[in-house]
């Protein structure tokens, strides 16, 4: 990656912990997959130790004012030590006061105790117990927000979607809550249970889901797949790395796989993608501009961050043909540096909702002169730049405004309600227990099946209204639910024959085909036509 300054400078090294901030986890998977002993040695060395990032020249006039509050500070800290009424443990006292302090700086910049930071830098090549949801306390209402739902995951199957505002967990308020403290409460060992109550738009009253923790192991490229004869579709999820490979060169493979098939016109879904590494996005860029197209470029008030500019440098892999980029509110960071990108070279349609609107980048710090007894050290997450898109459009806080937008349907309650109680799941397991491998074959050719499924949800006690309010209606309100469900028959059926397919052939034979029957899927096709 060629990194050039704003004095024509240019350096061949790519920065190798450089981060685009899109919400907690994409941190801590970047760091569980791409920090080993050795980075972490040269990490310190570089960022902590630094003469380029802390020089004398980075020093400003107000350095003195700088001086005299941390001497008010340790003064204060000495009247406590000395003459609080009890004894204070220091831990507590200075790591509290650091928080504090980078609270006033941005949302992204923050500070990780020893035990934090070791988590983040445990070395699970990117699988943890968890749901399979990325999570950001939003902004403009400071509520704990789904901002994406993996596939495959137990959140995806149990109905969860984007969006969905966290109101408790384990039936406690998340009101005030910390990205960092939601996390923690959300993951844990494969196997166990989470109860967590949402607030939907559209649903009249919250909705509480009880999911079962699974081993949610991320892939840039989960899915591939040719939608018609000439468009190939490619499902984008993160921009990350590890020792084994990288998010551009996945995608590499699968455009080189899909060629092979017949496509010349192609679909990057970057929907509910929060984002990774700069790099990365770099790297992905580049597979579609050609070779000295500006990509990005970033600023920052330090010497060395006063503007970098980062070119595509190799020579692309698709670079003439027709091209959809499909993103939605939850297309963050590198999302938006490739989807800008694309925007402003004229190489792509992009198509969907307005991005997240997160533009900015971020060092991670270890903070060795912390070390413990143990070993252990804190660390901190830093901002020292934004980034702009090629025509230098700053997106923070705005986002990336589509060139054809799109609205995403809601889910009716009556498919919420029944997801929450897990009925699709239990249907297609038994649908699928009783047919074995021709299930799937069966369904199509099966009238019996919504009938059959509305029985089941009965002999289950399915309870689409409040207990109460059930209690005043004939037969306790089974025939409106039972409209209701024939409402949305065909949706219905469909989520039925997706989570059949899933038993039979798998997560990725399921998504295939319920991407295939996606409004914003065919909507691309119509716009490459």
């Amino acid at each position: 990656m060629k990194l050039c300054l704003k004095s024509g400078k240019c350096d061949k090294k790519a920065e190798p912990f450089l981060m685009l901030d899109n919400r907690e986890t994409d941190m801590e998977r970047y760091i569980k997959r791409a920090l080993s002993t050795i980075h972490i040695a040269i990490f310190a060395a570089v960022l902590v130790f630094s003469p380029v990032l802390f020089s004398s020249a980075d020093v400003d006039e107000k350095a003195s004012d700088f001086y005299r509050e941390i001497k008010l500070f340790e003064t204060i800290v000495q009247r406590i030590r000395i003459n609080y009424v009890t004894d204070v443990d220091p831990t507590t006292l200075i790591h509290g006061a650091v928080r504090g302090m980078l609270n006033e700086l941005d949302d992204h910049t923050m500070f990780f105790d020893s035990e934090d930071f070791r988590l983040l830098l445990d070395d699970t090549e990117g699988s943890f117990g968890g749901l399979g949801i990325t999570i950001s306390i939003t902004p403009e209402d400071n509520t704990l927000t789904v901002m994406s739902v993996l596939e495959g995951t137990p959140a995806e199957r149990v109905g969860l979607e984007s969006r969905d505002k966290i109101i408790e967990i384990e039936g406690e308020s998340t009101e005030d809550i910390t990205t960092r403290e939601a996390l923690t409460k959300l993951r844990g060992d494969v196997g166990t249970d989470v109860t967590i109550t949402i607030f939907r738009n559209g649903a009249p009253e919250p909705i509480e889901f009880t999911i079962t923790r699974g081993n949610i192991s991320v892939e840039s490229v989960p899915y591939y797949f040719m939608v018609s004869d000439d468009v190939g579709y490619v499902r984008l999820t993160n921009f990350s790395r590890n020792e084994e490979t990288d998010s551009a060169n996945e995608l590499k493979g699968a455009i080189a796989e899909l060629r092979a098939q017949g496509m010349d016109k192609l679909i990057l879904d970057l929907r509910g993608n929060p984002g990774g590494l700069l790099e990365e996005a770099v790297g992905v860029s580049n597979l579609f501009l050609e070779k000295g197209s500006l990509v990005v470029y970033t600023k920052g008030r330090s010497m060395k961050w006063e503007q970098r500019e980062y070119y595509a440098e190799e020579r692309p892999v698709f670079p003439k043909g027709k091209m959809v980029v499909l993103v939605d509110g939850g297309s963050a960071s590198a999302s938006e540096i490739v989807a800008g990108a694309l925007k402003d070279n004229d190489r792509a349609i992009i198509m969907g909702e307005k991005t997240f609107g997160k533009a900015s980048v971020q060092s991670i710090v270890p903070l060795t002169v912390g070390t413990d007894e143990e070993g252990s050290f804190p660390g901190m997450k830093i901002t020292i730049a934004h980034y702009y898109t090629p025509d230098g459009n700053l997106i923070d806080g705005v986002g990336i405004e589509p060139d054809v937008v799109l609205e995403e349907p809601e889910m009716p309650l009556v498919v919420t309600k029944l997801f929450s109680e897990g009925m699709f799941r239990i249907y297609a397991e038994n649908y699928y227990d009783k047919y074995g491998e021709t299930g799937v074959a069966n369904f199509d050719s099966d009238p019996g099946v919504l009938e059959d499924f509305k029985a089941m949800t009965r002999e289950k006690n399915f309870q689409f209204y409040p207990e109460a309010y059930a209690e005043t209606l004939p037969d306790g309100g089974y025939g409106f639910y039972a409209s209701a469900v024939d409402g949305e028959k065909d949706l219905v059926v469909r989520l039925l024959k997706r989570e059949v397919i899933r038993e039979a052939e798998g997560d990725g034979k399921a998504y295939e085909f319920w991407r295939q029957g996606d409004d914003w899927i065919n909507k691309a096709i119509e716009e490459l036509s």
